[in-house]
């Protein structure tokens, strides 16, 4: 089986759509001490093998080996890789750790190559800026769930993410996986003790919905690191006093009603609450801990969390990860990985082979230019202001159309007169 493995390993990654895409992954693991795992299954081929798994949208293991198996016609009914092999793999701590140091190194490299998507935002500088978000994710049919109505933790909604946006980057970049019943916020707690946790980096901008209002936690991270957030008016918080702040005659300040210094009962920490009207018509409310924004800059910013959510839509819908390929905690956590990795790597292709020329998912953006003058009653993502127009213009997610060249085109031999004919085009329009 090592040897018909290898075979297939090496028609997937020698000189192909895959293995191009792939590249910067043997850069990343070179940076990793965990990188030497596995003797049958490598940890490149392992990275190789869940990307693919991802890019061909495959729900269910058995599926997937029947997939590898169709690969090669000389390998009759014998597969190149056993179902145990690959599971074992899925739920290794040793493959998780180093998963785990590939991930930042991806996205290290995204960061020298990918434009950065808020450079001209007034305001912001380089400060680090992040969304957060859950959503959940159905069990695998082999995990037994007991949940605390049975006498257990599990969390009756499924599995847990937390994933940790970068929007400079328009990429994930971290998860955080729980199958225990929890709130949002105990889990976000949870993540920030770990070394590694991207809420310790020093004067971080984060937008998160009002799930995730803990004042108390946000007051310790702005005295310590100067990490401020952006997030909507909860209607059972408590303001004990306010205080009017001016409105800056700028156009980034159009829509903006009312700007004011608010104490909550909460916190000992100052706030802001904005009032802004959107484009649409809609009246929101924003609080912040930030004073040094324009309040038209902080709405704007609120916004781009739907780009977020937009992702979530790429993973479940396209990525086959509505649900769980493994039972263990491990294994739902290599795959949230695997995630990360392959929304990183088809970036990096695109802009690699195409952007640097100027290309982008213009279909995307002309679909979300329509979407935003519509007359609709809720503000999305794609409400942006007209100040913004000049300084903003990236898609919220790769198209599907984009997604399938690579589902469908991973095998062909790699040339930049592939990605001309047969790349560039899904990117300019739907067939």
């Amino acid at each position: 089986m090592l040897e018909r493995l290898k075979t297939l390993m090496h028609r997937l990654t020698h000189h192909t759509v895959l293995a191009d895409l792939l590249d910067p992954v043997s850069r990343a693991l070179a940076r990793v001490r965990q990188a030497a795992v596995g003797r049958t299954l490598t940890m490149p081929d392992f990275i190789a093998l869940g990307v693919l798994r991802q890019l061909q949208g495959i729900p269910t293991l058995r599926e997937q080996v029947q997939t590898l198996l169709h690969l090669d016609p000389e390998t009759a009914t014998r597969g190149p890789l056993a179902r145990s092999t690959w599971s074992d793999a899925l739920a290794s701590p040793s493959r998780q750790a180093a998963l785990a140091g590939v991930v930042p190194a991806l996205v290290k490299e995204a960061l020298a190559v990918l434009p950065d998507r808020l450079a001209d935002i007034p305001g912001l500088g380089d400060r680090p800026v992040r969304a957060i978000d859950g959503t959940y994710q159905a069990e695998s049919a082999h995990f037994r769930r007991c949940t605390p109505r049975q006498g257990g933790e599990d969390n009756p909604k499924g599995h847990a993410w937390l994933s940790f946006y970068n929007l400079r980057l328009g990429l994930p970049e971290d998860v955080r996986v729980e199958t225990r019943s929890r709130h949002e916020t105990r889990i976000l707690r949870d993540y920030d003790e770990e070394a590694q946790a991207l809420t310790r980096d020093r004067r971080g901008l984060w937008l998160v919905d009002r799930g995730f209002i803990d004042a108390p936690f946000w007051d310790a991270k702005k005295r310590a690191l100067q990490i401020t957030l952006i997030t909507r008016m909860k209607s059972n918080l408590c303001i004990h006093s306010t205080e009017g702040l001016p409105i800056a005659a700028d156009p980034a300040n159009a829509g903006v009603l009312h700007d004011l210094r608010v104490t909550l009962a909460s916190s000992r920490e100052a706030w802001r609450l904005i009032t802004y009207r959107a484009r649409r018509g809609s009246v929101l409310q924003f609080l912040t801990n930030d004073f040094s924004l324009l309040p038209g800059v902080v709405a704007f910013l609120y916004f781009r969390r739907w780009e977020e959510e937009k992702c979530f839509d790429t993973w479940k819908n396209d990525f086959a990860q509505a649900k769980a390929w493994g039972k263990g905690r491990v294994a739902i956590a290599n795959q949230a990985r695997l995630a990360i990795i392959t929304s990183l790597l088809v970036a990096i292709l695109l802009h690699r082979r195409l952007g640097a020329a100027g290309a982008q998912d213009e279909k995307a953006w002309a679909k979300q230019e329509k979407r935003q003058k519509a007359k609709v009653d809720d503000p999305d993502g794609t409400d942006r202001p007209d100040w913004t127009v000049p300084l903003f213009r990236y898609s919220a997610k790769v198209s599907r159309q984009v997604l399938r060249f690579f589902k469908y085109s991973f095998l062909k031999p790699a040339s930049p007169g592939l990605y001309e004919r047969e790349l560039a085009p899904m990117l300019k329009a739907y067939l």
